[in-house]
């Protein structure tokens, strides 16, 4: 296997390692399939952030060019309900035309004849004489008057359609829209069917549709939520191309040739008219950069209507003028990101988006860039958050939420640029959440595991406990020989040590005795020790007294299966019950104390050998001892003179020699190392024990029969 083979290997163990990364793996891929397959799942959050951005950074509010004639409630209650007759329409429309506007765009519909015409009003009189009649007839008609207002200037009426209603024939006049494929081979006469389309046409009445010089859609239609965000540059109306109300007053303010609308393969890409070349979404569509709703866009038409202090018709000299109902109570309020504003407004509002370039935009690469978000993000948790701590995964998930809010706040700032930061963070929050849960299941369920293993370790530890003190001899064994009195304890430092003792009458006249401190502690310094304990034992018991080939016999047994390189302090003695002999090996062991009548207690004078296993031909002599009667021997391993307190202070040899010290002269065996114990237990004030303890004390009582 080569070494790149060995890395993408190594590489996907740890991608995939643990259950919180499969977790993560399991939620991430289905997300990032929903946001390229299904993106509509994800419309709310993404709306509602990008309606955040417009209500907290708005567009700079500048209306350079720009004048809503307002038909509101002061003019209402100067002329009267809604709707007026078309003679105050003309009227007020010939007032804004006198002032030159650049162009007048009519955010208005009129689909009926005037009802206070006069034709129209003797249709409903009655009958009336006829000289009455006729005399009628010849006033000036409404309609004509307010065509002959629409006539007089660069004037574009709305037009619009209806929705979900079959394709309809319109044969009334349009400004022709001329076409541009950026793709080869370049020859598509249409653009794809992606446009607003409505299949019927809604127009004023002729003879008021035909005295306009132009014409513009006004039909728009909200996003799911009843939100205007956008508005069509180009919509196809009873089949044909038609261009916005805005766009038709720029091309009529230009006096410019016809708009183009250009697109590549199944998306528009832009829209050409005049001068401005405004870049759409993939509908043909804009995105509209809200300001609030600001009464300084409005002109109220009463003030121009009034006879006295009109306004002064400057104001609208080469602008840009609509005109619209915003009356309260009319139905053209609409909902925006940024609150409720009147439909002629956003028409407004699209106006001063393309005079300061400053349209909102959701560029073709944001979804891939969305994607790459995800896809990174979740990447990055996934392979470094099981790796850090607690502290820094709350660090690591703080930051990269921060670098995605500065992403999409500075995107939207710097270039009204809308980039869907939430979608990714929804995708990151789940996958964070799988790997956290499943991260942590897989903690508890490893905890449970652990639990259970140790709950058996400890089980398995009582019971190699009782194991190792049934190896242990008891006192009673060899109790009845009114010679000596002797009693031993072990205590492990844990549940089961590596310390022993032994004792045994090798015949009716010599008692055999041990103890034994293996090196190390637990489970290996005790299954050392029982190899020890039966070794010596079983070379006690092959029928000699002499101790040195005892232990020569027991070095060599226990040398020749010790792989971990273990060793044992030893002392083991043969006691002549009928002289006091005392017949002794001391295989680097802490010398016995001696406690005789009439002085204090000291060590045991010996030559000392080497701990068994660290020569395995060392030649271990043999000493003697005679005792008299009533001393006692006290063998003691280190974990008597190594009692240590929590601050680390040891017991030490000095303090046991005087606990020995002060016991009574006829203290028993087993009241000896009872004291022994609780004084080293007092000492260590309940701290944890340093080492495995052991304690056996004999006394000769004299050669008296049993």
């Amino acid at each position: 296997m080569t070494g790149w083979s060995l890395k993408f290997k190594g590489l996907g163990r740890l991608v995939l390692s643990g259950w919180g990364r499969r977790a993560a793996w399991a939620v991430l891929i289905p997300f990032l399939i929903l946001q390229i397959a299904a993106p509509a799942l994800f419309d709310t959050p993404r709306m509602t952030l990008f309606d955040s951005y417009q209500r907290t950074m708005p567009r700079d509010q500048r209306h350079d060019g720009a004048i809503i004639v307002a038909i509101d409630e002061a003019s209402l209650k100067l002329v009267g309900q809604w709707p007026w007759p078309h003679r105050k329409l003309a009227e007020l429309i010939s007032r804004i035309l006198d002032a030159k506007p650049a162009a007048l765009g009519i955010d208005m519909i009129w689909a009926e004849p005037d009802r206070q015409s006069p034709e129209q009003w003797l249709r409903e009189a009655g009958d009336l004489p006829a000289p009455l009649a006729n005399a009628i007839l010849q006033l000036p008609h409404s309609d004509d008057q307010l065509a002959k207002a629409l006539g007089n200037g660069p004037v574009v009426l709305g037009i619009g359609g209806l929705f979900n209603t079959p394709l309809r024939e319109d044969e009334g006049p349009m400004t022709p829209v001329q076409t541009k494929d950026l793709r080869p081979p370049f020859d598509r006469p249409d653009p794809p069917d992606v446009l607003l389309s409505f299949g019927t046409t809604l127009r004023s009445i002729p003879v008021l549709d035909e005295a306009a010089s132009a014409h513009g859609s006004l039909t728009v239609r909200p996003d799911d939520d009843g939100v205007f965000r956008r508005l069509p540059i180009m919509s196809r109306l009873s089949g044909r191309l038609a261009p916005g109300l805005v766009p038709e007053m720029l091309r009529v303010a230009a006096t410019g040739g016809f708009p183009r609308i250009l697109f590549d393969g199944n998306a528009i890409i832009a829209a050409r008219i005049g001068e401005y070349f405004v870049a759409t979404q993939r509908d043909g569509t804009v995105l509209v950069n809200f300001s609030p709703h600001d009464d300084r866009r409005f002109v109220s038409a009463q003030s121009i209507l009034r006879k006295k202090n009109p306004v002064s018709p400057e104001i609208f000299r080469n602008k840009l003028v609509f005109l619209g109902v915003t009356a309260l109570g009319l139905p053209d309020q609409r909902n925006t990101p940024v609150g409720f504003m009147p439909g002629v407004e956003i028409q407004a509002q699209l106006l001063e988006n393309i005079l300061q370039q400053k349209l909102a935009r959701r560029p073709d690469w944001s979804l891939g860039v969305e994607l790459a978000l995800t896809a990174l993000a979740g990447l990055a948790m996934i392979l470094v958050l099981p790796m850090v701590r607690a502290r820094l995964q709350l660090l690591a998930i703080v930051l990269l939420s921060l670098e995605f809010a500065i992403l999409g706040i500075g995107l939207w700032w710097q270039y009204r640029i809308l980039l869907d930061i939430v979608t990714p963070a929804i995708g990151l929050g789940l996958t964070l959440a799988a790997l956290l849960i499943a991260g942590f299941a897989q903690a508890d369920a490893q905890r449970r595991r652990l639990r259970l293993a140790a709950a058996k370790t400890a089980g398995e530890l009582e019971a190699a406990h009782r194991i190792q003190a049934g190896i242990l001899p008891a006192p009673a064994s060899v109790a009845g020989d009114s010679r000596f009195d002797l009693d031993a304890l072990m205590i492990p430092a844990r549940q089961i040590g590596g310390d022993f003792f032994d004792f045994f009458k090798m015949d009716r006249d010599h008692l055999f005795f041990a103890v034994g401190d293996v090196s190390g502690k637990g489970m290996p310094a005790a299954l050392f020790m029982a190899l020890g304990k039966s070794l010596c034992k079983s070379c006690a018991l092959r029928g000699e007294h002499d101790i040195g080939a005892i232990i020569n016999r027991a070095n060599r047994e226990i040398s020749r299966d010790n792989p971990e390189m273990l060793f044992i302090t030893l002392f083991a003695g043969v006691l002549d019950l009928r002289s006091g002999e005392l017949r002794f090996c001391n295989a680097g062991h802490d010398a016995p104390f001696l406690l005789r009548a009439g002085a204090a207690p000291y060590s045991l004078p010996a030559e000392g050998s080497p701990p068994l296993c660290v020569l395995e031909d060392f030649d271990y002599p043999e000493e003697r001892f005679q005792l008299n009667p009533g001393d006692m021997l006290c063998v003691i391993t280190d974990g008597i003179t190594e009692a240590m307190t929590a601050k680390g202070e040891v017991m030490g040899r000095a303090r046991a020699q005087t606990v020995l010290a002060g016991l009574p002269a006829d203290i028993s065996a087993d009241g000896a190392t009872r004291t022994l114990h609780d004084a080293a237990d007092d000492f260590v004030a309940g701290a944890e024990p340093s080492d495995d303890l052991t304690i056996l004390a004999v006394r000769w009582r004299g050669p008296t029969a049993q």
